[in-house]
């Protein structure tokens, strides 16, 4: 009896480019080698690092054991991730917007008296600490002079 050997990665390649091309649609970001490896690994999970690098050799991508363990981490990722669930059929009544009371109307001018008003007191204070100060320099000296 004659058994004939199919070679396991004569049927792969043909969907390799598909494949490859998905999942670079699919992670935009991800580096070539990574997505071939990840390709591989969607294939046959338990392939070994050497056996992986050999396949993705004969369709020249040149793979390393980091872009393995790379897309190791995106298979992860990818079984661990929760796919988006559909929106609740049931939903809820949008609540009525709470009515907000007008604001009194501004009046700027009252605004700009008011502040005028706080700062001449500001001043007048600065004002009257200055002239206490000079009263007393003014009784020092005049202290000095006269026991002089």
């Amino acid at each position: 009896m004659t058994t004939t050997e199919t070679n396991p990665t004569a049927t792969a390649s043909d969907t390799w480019t598909d494949e490859l091309a998905a999942l670079k649609a699919r992670h935009p970001h991800v580096r070539e080698p990574i997505l071939a490896a990840l390709n591989l690994l969607l294939a046959e999970p338990n392939i070994t690092d050497n056996d992986a690098k050999a396949r993705a050799a004969m369709r020249g991508v040149r793979i390393t054991a980091a872009s393995i363990n790379g897309a190791r981490n995106l298979l992860a990722k990818r079984e661990t991730a929760v796919p988006a669930q559909a929106a609740p059929a049931t939903e809820r009544p949008a609540r009525p917007r709470r009515e907000l009371a007008p604001e009194p109307a501004v009046d700027a001018e009252s605004l700009i008296k008011q502040v005028v008003g706080k700062l001449q007191a500001q001043g007048n204070a600065e004002a009257e600490r200055l002239r206490d100060a000079m009263r007393k320099a003014m009784a020092v000296l005049a202290g000095a002079i006269g026991e002089a």
